[in-house]
């Protein structure tokens, strides 16, 4: 869900506005998420902007590098974060980070667990802080905003493709054991994940000042044991998550997103809720189905310190 706020750097507003081309920018960004199927995320990060390579043209005029440090906190995890976002041209982001944190179990709702194979079942075991999980991540981006074109308040068209590589794991286990990391399906190892999103929206100069649609593609490349067929559960496929993303602007320094998100599932032979994610198999005599992941309301304050 975090990945929704890159939607915020192709702000119009932002734009229009002209700072001095050596003034270094600081702000803080507090963000709330909440979801159903039930879940919550608190997030601050302190950003420091600095200006490089500034040139008086259409394409280098706003170039920088971003520091960013943060923390997020759900009912179930703790994780630190810092990121580097560097602006070379107008349209084109390189970026980097890392991120550590733990997670516990709480009621029914596992922030970090390891994943067994019991007989052919899922069997979760609660880490609570006993280890640590971590993160980092490199990619780039390419954005477009017609109205940087065709300067006027309606023509802001935006386009932007986001690739990158992301390296997940937990501390003290191999590449071959499955976890569980925010009570999700659990299919998780230690190694790398493609990742790429895309999202096409056209922004107003009104209250509901976005509507876009956000597309995310995910591909693993986790490790198997010697002679184990990912494909028989469909670990060689791409996952997609999709849907529509609304944004309001009531106030300058507040922006609110409203998101609707539907992904796509294998079709197994003998799947139920319990059986363990690697002893299924695919139907191939039935496609992917498409079901609701989640509906959402995200709050998002940008707080400028100078």
């Amino acid at each position: 869900l975090a990945a929704l706020f890159i939607l915020g750097t192709l702000s119009a507003e932002e734009e229009k506005q002209e700072e001095p081309k050596s003034k270094v920018k600081y702000s803080t960004n507090i963000n709330l998420v909440i979801s159903y199927p039930w879940e919550g995320r608190l997030g601050v990060t302190e950003t420091f902007k600095v200006p490089v390579l500034n040139f008086d043209n259409p394409f280098m005029r706003g170039n920088n590098i971003a520091f960013k440090l943060g923390a997020e906190l759900t009912p179930v995890t703790l994780e630190g974060k810092f990121d580097v976002v560097w602006t070379p041209l107008a349209f084109l982001e390189v970026y980097g980070g890392a991120s550590i944190g733990s997670g516990w179990k709480l009621s029914n709702w596992h922030g970090l667990s390891l994943n067994e194979n019991k007989n052919g079942k899922t069997h979760k075991v609660p880490i609570n802080f006993q280890k640590a999980f971590y993160s980092a991540n490199f990619g780039g981006a390419l954005q477009f905003d017609l109205g940087a074109i065709i300067p006027t308040d309606w023509t802001h068209i935006i386009m932007r493709a986001d690739q990158y590589f992301l390296y997940r794991g937990v501390a003290g286990l191999n590449s071959l054991e499955s976890w569980v990391i925010l009570d999700d399906d659990g299919e998780n190892r230690n190694g790398f994940t493609y990742c790429a999103s895309y999202v096409l929206g056209y922004q107003m100069p009104l209250p509901m000042n976005m509507i876009a649609f956000r597309l995310e593609t995910k591909k693993t490349f986790f490790s198997v044991p010697d002679g184990v067929d990912k494909s028989t559960w469909g670990e060689d496929r791409f996952n997609m998550l999709f849907g529509p993303i609304i944004s309001f602007k009531p106030i300058d320094k507040l922006t609110i997103l409203l998101i609707a998100q539907w992904k796509n599932v294998r079709s197994y032979t003998n799947d139920d809720d319990t059986t363990f994610y690697q002893t299924r198999t695919i139907d191939k005599n039935k496609g992917d189905k498409v079901i609701f992941r989640r509906v959402g309301i995200i709050f998002d304050i940008n707080i400028p310190n100078n």
